[in-house]
C-alpha cells in the first residue's frame, strides 16, 4: 500500500533521466523553526554524497532527487538550535516508490542519523556492533515517561517510540558501536518516575547498567560503556567498594590515595540519588586514604561507604557530613607502618577488624530490643516508595500468635507463634494489586478486616477461625468501602471506622452495614467506646462522640508546639501521644484528661537525626512504641509523662538517608506474649522482643542506680556512655520480695536447752530466729518455747510420735548432730540433738 502511495505521489520526478545508479528521492516535510533544519548522506567511509541546498520554510514539503551507487549509507538530520526538527520529517524512496528510509529528530538534539542501504550486499541493516536489550518496567503515571540514548558528544543514537501504559515492562533492541553513552531519562511532568526503572543487557543477558528516575526530577542520566570489558585479574588485594549515595549524588565523588599521595582508584561516572553502588579496586599492602568530595560543599547528604575485603571484613567506612566539600579517612592494608581508624566494638553494624584506633564512627543496630524473626517475599513488585510492604497488625487466636502484613500483593499472615520459627501459613490476595504503598488491617473476633488507599479497591473480611491450617475470604466488596487510608473498630460497639468518613455496623462481623458518615475525612484515628480522636492532617486533633451515631464535637487540639501535619496517636488512660508526619518534628505528649482543654506537657524524639520522622506508634503498658521510617523501631518510657525516655530502639532501615519515606511503617506490640512486630517498606517482617533487665531486692532494702538508690517496684532508665564515649540505655525492672514470716510452738523437757534466737535456751519465753530464704531474702520465725514438767504422766508416756523436721519445717528423717524437731500429736514439739 505505501509503494502505491508515493508512485502517485511522485510521477512527475522523472526517474532514470541522467542517474547511470540507483535514483531516489528524498521528501523532507518541515515543522516550525525549519529555517534550524539540515541535512547530509554520507556513504559507509564519512565521503558526503548530498546535502541541504536552501533554507526551508515552516510546514512545508519539499522533495530532492539524489543519484547514489549501491552502497551502505547515513541520512544524517540536524538542527542548529539543538532542540529536533520540531514535528518535521523525512522519507527516502527508490524509482519503484519503494520506502528506503523514514524517520525525524526528536528530543533535545542537534543531529541523529539513519543507516540505509542500497544493493549491496556487503551492507546489512542488522547489528554489525553491540546489540543490547533496553527493559523498561513502568510504573504509576507512564505516559509521561520517555528515554533516549546520546554517545559521548551528545549525539542522538536512539529514543522512545511509543507511548507506555502503567505497570508494563517494555523491550527494546538498539545496536551500538564500542563506546561510552548516556541513557538519558525524563518525566514531562516533574515528579520521577513513581516506580518505574530500566536495565540494559547485553547479549549474554549481563547489566550494562541500570537505574530510575527519582524524586521530583524530569531529567537524569545514567552513563554506560559497551562492550563491557571484564577488569584485569588482581594479584593484589582486591577490595569492594559499598557506595550508597543520598540526595543530591552528582555532586559527589572519591578517590584512593596512597600514602605518598598517589591516585589509586577514583570515581568514574556521575551518580544518582538514594542508589547503592559496587566497585572493585585491587590495592597492594600499605597505608591508603579514602577521600570524599562533594562539589556543593554540604557533605553527601545521606551517603556513605563501606570498603570491605574479599573475606567481607569492613576496611573502612564512613561518610561526609556537614557543610564540607572534602573529608579522608585513613586505612591499612596488611600494614602496621600506619595507624587504622574505625570502629573497634564487634557487636557495631559497620565493626572494623582491623581497626586500631576508634574513630567514634560505630552505628549500632540496636539497644535493648532483640531480633527473633525477619520474614520477606522477594518476589514481590516493588511500589512507588522503593519498597513492597505496607503496615502490620498482630492477631492471637486458637493458642496461636500471627502477624498481618500487608503488602504490594495483598495481606500475608505469619505465625509467630513460635517467634524464632516463623512461616507464612497464608496469603490472601488484595482486590488492588502491584503500585500500593498503604493497606491497614484491624481484626474482631474471628475475622480481620482490611482495606486499600489505592486503585479499584474493596473491603475484605478475612475468617481465621481455622489458623493455623487455612483462612477464607468472607467477604470482599466496594459497595461500602472502596478505598480507605486507614480505620478503626471500635470493638465494644462492635463499629469499623473509616478515615474517609464512614461508619459502618459490624455487629454481624460477616455482613457490614452502613450506619452514618462522620462529615469529614482524616488520616488516621483511635476510637475508644464511642469516643473518637481523628488525625485531620492540617486540621489537627479533632475529638467527636458518637454514642447516638450522630457525632458530637467535644473538643480540638488545632495550635500546639512542633505542629505539622497531624498524621497519627494512640491513647491510653489520660495520655495520648501524637505524630506529626514531618521531617525533623517531635513527637507530643497531650493531657487529655479535659477534652475541652487539652494541652501538650511533652515533646520527644529519636535523637538520631535532625530530619528523622516518626510515623506510627502504639502504648502498650508505660511504654509507647513508634515506627520511625529511617530509625526503626524506637521505645520510650512515658510512666511520666511529663518526662518520655527512650527506652531501646532496633534499626530495621540501615541506610544513612532521612530525607525519603522509606524505613519502619508499622508497629504492633499488643499480642499476648509481648513479641513486637514491625513492618518495614523495604525490608518486610521483624519479629522483635524487648530485652530488659529484672532486678529484685527484699523487703526494706535498696538498689544503687546510676546515682540513685532506689527502694519502690517499677522500670528505671539510665543513659550512660562507654569507654569510648558511646551512648548505652540501660532498663531495669525492679521488684520486692518481702519478709517471710511464721509462727511456731515447742516444747522441752526441764532441764534440757534448745538453739533459738542465737543462743540455748532453757527458759520459756518467745524467741526469734532469722533465717535466708531461696530468693536471698529475711524468714523470720517466731518460737513460743514452754518447759514441760520432769515428772512424766501417763498421757505423757502414751503421746505419739507424728514426724520430725528441721528449722525450715522440712520433713527429715533422724540425723546426728543435727538439730531437729520432733512434732507429736498432742499438739507439742520437742527439740533435740543428738552428739556423738
Amino acid at each position: 500500500m505505501k509503494k502505491i502511495i508515493i508512485l502517485l505521489f511522485f510521477p512527475f520526478l522523472g526517474f532514470g533521466q541522467n542517474c547511470q545508479y540507483n535514483e531516489v528521492v528524498l521528501q523532507l516535510t518541515t515543522g516550525t523553526w525549519a529555517s534550524e533544519v539540515s541535512w547530509s548522506i554520507t556513504d559507509s567511509i564519512g565521503n558526503l554524497i548530498d546535502s541541504t541546498s536552501q533554507t526551508y520554510a515552516d510546514s512545508t514539503t519539499y522533495y530532492d532527487t539524489i543519484c547514489l551507487p549501491n552502497g551502505c549509507y547515513n541520512f544524517n538530520m540536524y538542527d542548529t538550535y539543538g532542540d529536533g526538527w520540531q514535528g518535521g520529517s523525512y522519507q527516502l524512496v527508490d524509482s519503484l516508490g519503494v520506502l528506503i528510509s523514514s524517520g525525524n529528530l526528536q528530543g533535545s538534539f542537534s543531529f541523529g542519523t539513519n543507516l540505509f542501504n542500497l544493493n549491496s550486499p556487503f551492507c546489512s541493516t542488522e547489528c554489525q556492533f553491540n546489540e543490547v536489550v533496553l527493559q523498561l518496567n513502568t510504573g504509576d503515571w507512564a505516559s509521561e515517561v520517555s528515554w533516549s540514548i546520546t554517545d559521548s558528544i551528545g549525539n542522538l543514537i536512539d529514543s522512545t517510540s511509543q507511548t507506555y501504559a502503567d505497570s508494563t515492562t517494555y523491550y527494546d533492541t538498539i545496536c551500538l558501536p564500542n563506546g561510552c553513552y548516556n541513557f538519558n531519562m525524563y518525566d514531562t511532568y516533574g515528579n520521577g518516575w513513581q516506580g518505574g526503572s530500566f536495565y540494559i543487557l547485553d547479549s549474554n543477558n549481563t547489566i550494562v547498567c541500570n537505574g530510575d528516575l527519582q524524586g521530583s526530577f524530569s531529567f537524569d542520566f545514567v552513563p554506560f560503556c559497551v562492550p563491557l570489558i571484564p577488569p584485569p585479574p588482581c594479584y593484589d588485594n582486591l577490595l569492594t567498594l559499598q557506595l550508597t549515595t543520598g540526595i543530591w549524588a552528582s555532586e559527589v565523588s572519591w578517590s584512593v590515595t596512597d600514602s605518598a599521595g598517589n591516585v589509586i582508584d577514583s570515581t568514574n561516572q556521575l551518580y544518582q540519588d538514594n542508589t547503592l553502588y559496587l566497585v572493585d579496586i585491587c590495592v597492594p599492602n600499605g597505608c591508603y586514604d579514602f577521600n570524599m568530595f562533594d562539589t556543593y560543599g554540604d557533605g553527601w547528604q545521606g551517603g556513605s561507604y563501606i570498603l570491605v575485603d574479599s573475606l567481607s571484613n569492613v576496611i573502612s567506612s564512613g561518610n561526609l557530613q556537614g557543610s564540607y566539600t572534602f573529608g579522608s579517612n585513613i586505612f591499612s592494608i596488611n600494614s602496621t607502618a600506619c595507624p587504622v581508624l574505625g570502629c573497634t566494638l564487634p557487636f557495631a553494624v559497620n565493626y572494623n577488624p582491623s581497626a586500631t584506633i576508634d574513630d567514634t564512627s560505630c552505628t549500632f543496630l540496636n539497644d535493648n530490643v532483640n531480633l527473633l524473626y525477619h520474614w520477606s517475599d522477594s518476589t514481590l513488585p516493588i511500589n512507588g516508595l522503593g519498597g513492597s510492604y505496607t503496615d502490620v497488625y498482630g492477631v492471637a487466636i486458637n493458642g496461636g500468635e500471627y502477624a498481618v502484613i500487608g503488602s504490594t500483593m495483598g495481606t500475608h499472615i505469619i505465625d509467630v507463634t513460635n517467634p524464632t520459627q516463623c512461616y507464612e501459613a497464608a496469603f490472601v490476595p488484595g482486590a488492588q494489586q502491584f503500585s500500593v504503598t498503604h493497606r491497614d488491617y484491624f481484626s474482631m473476633d474471628n475475622y480481620l478486616y482490611g482495606v486499600c488507599d489505592q486503585g479499584t479497591s474493596t473491603l475484605q473480611i478475612i475468617d481465621l477461625t481455622n489458623l493455623p491450617n487455612s483462612v477464607s475470604l468472607v467477604y470482599n466488596s466496594n459497595s461500602l468501602i472502596s478505598t480507605s487510608h486507614n480505620m478503626f473498630i471500635d470493638i465494644i460497639n462492635k463499629k469499623l471506622y473509616s478515615t474517609n468518613g464512614d461508619v459502618l455496623d459490624i455487629s454481624n462481623p460477616t455482613q457490614p452495614t452502613f450506619l452514618f458518615n462522620m462529615g469529614f475525612s482524616c488520616h488516621d484515628l483511635y476510637v475508644e467506646n464511642d469516643t473518637g480522636y481523628f488525625n485531620c492532617t492540617s486540621n489537627g486533633l479533632q475529638i467527636y462522640e458518637m454514642s447516638t451515631n450522630n457525632p458530637v464535637y467535644i473538643g480540638s487540639l488545632t495550635s500546639y508546639p512542633q505542629q505539622g501535619t497531624n498524621h497519627s496517636g494512640w491513647k491510653k488512660d489520660n495520655t495520648y501521644v501524637l505524630a506529626d508526619e514531618n521531617h525533623g518534628l517531635s513527637l507530643k505528649v497531650i493531657d487529655v484528661s479535659d477534652l475541652s482543654n487539652m494541652s501538650v506537657i511533652a515533646l520527644f524524639n529519636s535523637g538520631v537525626d535532625a530530619n528523622s520522622i516518626a510515623h506510627n506508634l502504639i502504648i502498650r503498658d508505660n511504654f509507647v512504641y513508634v515506627s520511625y521510617y529511617h530509625d526503626g523501631l524506637q521505645i520510650f518510657d512515658i510512666s511520666d509523662p511529663n518526662n518520655p525516655i527512650k527506652a531501646g530502639y532496633y534499626d530495621t532501615y540501615l541506610p544513612d538517608n532521612h530525607n525519603g519515606f522509606a524505613g519502619n511503617w508499622g508497629v504492633d506490640p499488643l499480642l499476648p506474649s509481648g513479641i513486637i512486630l514491625a513492618s518495614d517498606v523495604q525490608s518486610g517482617l521483624f519479629v522483635l522482643e524487648f530485652d530488659y533487665n529484672p532486678q529484685s531486692i527484699c523487703e526494706g532494702d535498696s538498689l544503687l542506680f546510676d546515682t540513685s538508690y532506689l527502694n519502690t517496684d517499677g522500670f528505671y532508665i539510665s543513659n550512660t556512655l562507654d569507654t569510648l564515649g558511646y551512648s548505652d540505655i540501660i532498663v531495669i525492672e525492679l521488684s520486692t520480695v518481702p519478709t517471710a514470716s511464721s509462727t511456731q510452738s515447742i516444747s522441752i523437757a526441764n532441764g534440757d536447752s534448745i538453739l533459738l534466737g542465737g543462743m540455748y535456751r532453757t527458759t520459756a519465753g518467745i524467741f526469734i530466729d532469722t533465717l535466708v530464704n531461696q530468693f536471698g531474702c529475711d524468714s523470720i520465725i517466731n518460737t513460743t518455747l514452754s518447759i514441760l514438767p520432769t515428772t512424766i504422766n501417763e498421757d505423757y508416756l502414751q503421746k505419739k510420735l507424728i514426724k520430725i523436721v528441721d528449722f525450715l519445717g522440712r520433713k527429715t528423717p533422724f540425723k546426728e548432730n543435727k538439730t531437729l524437731f520432733y512434732i507429736f500429736d498432742d499438739g507439742t514439739v520437742e527439740k533435740k540433738i543428738l552428739i556423738k
